[in-house]
């Protein structure tokens, strides 16, 4: 179901998050039980930072996919949107990378988290996401979208704009974060320099990236 919003299109490029103070107030307000002391466990990723391969994706069909399955490969997640314009320019080029990626072990996965654009919670009926499929649809997109209900991937890599693009080696070690490029109206053309790309394909050589880390846009 389309979820109707007065943000304007730009200020939708921000992750439109769940109020994460409202389920934290929640949980301190549970009567307390006594229980086994455990380790604690990392609350966000960074660079160098290992992602659990227990976490799941699901597409906009609702198949899963464990990031244990992505282990062997090296992943670029870019956060994404239909409504940021930024992503009209970021769109075309992730097009490129995955054809240029096609026969090589690379995938690159958008995540929908913009709770504006898939709503709060997976659609009952089936198929679901029709404003995000008719959007597929007419831009010509080829990559796999999942939808990030609740925020709880874009909470863990604090992923706070579209497109905010994260690189994980064949062991799930982000290896770069940050912007797509240097180009975000994509008018640079040759002059671009294209840190997700180079990213992945410095990580496909086993080489640690010359650019690692960078400020998203949008």
């Amino acid at each position: 179901m389309k979820t109707k919003s007065w943000i304007p299109a730009v200020a939708l490029c921000a992750l439109a998050l769940q109020p994460a103070w409202a389920q934290e107030q929640k949980e301190k307000e549970k009567p307390k039980e006594d229980k086994p002391a455990e380790a604690p466990k990392e609350q966000v990723y960074k660079l160098g930072s290992t992602v659990d391969e227990s976490l799941v994706l699901r597409d906009l069909d609702g198949k899963e996919l464990k990031f244990k399955d992505l282990r062997g490969k090296v992943v670029m997640i870019h956060f994404w949107s239909t409504l940021c314009p930024y992503e009209g320019a970021a769109n075309p080029k992730f097009v490129e990378l995955e054809k240029r990626w096609k026969e090589k072990d690379a995938v690159i996965l958008a995540v929908n988290a913009n709770v504006t654009e898939i709503g709060p919670t997976p659609p009952e009926e089936k198929p679901g996401y029709a404003d995000v499929r008719e959007h597929m649809k007419k831009k010509e997109l080829s990559f796999p979208v999942y939808a990030d209900h609740g925020n709880k991937l874009a909470d863990l890599f604090q992923a706070k704009s579209t497109p905010h693009c994260f690189v994980l080696d064949k062991k799930g070690v982000i290896t770069y974060a940050g912007a797509l490029d240097d180009d975000p109206r994509g008018d640079k053309g040759d002059a671009t320099q294209s840190y997700a790309r180079d990213a992945v394909e410095a990580t496909l050589e086993g080489k640690e990236p010359k650019v690692r880390e960078t400020k998203s846009y949008g």
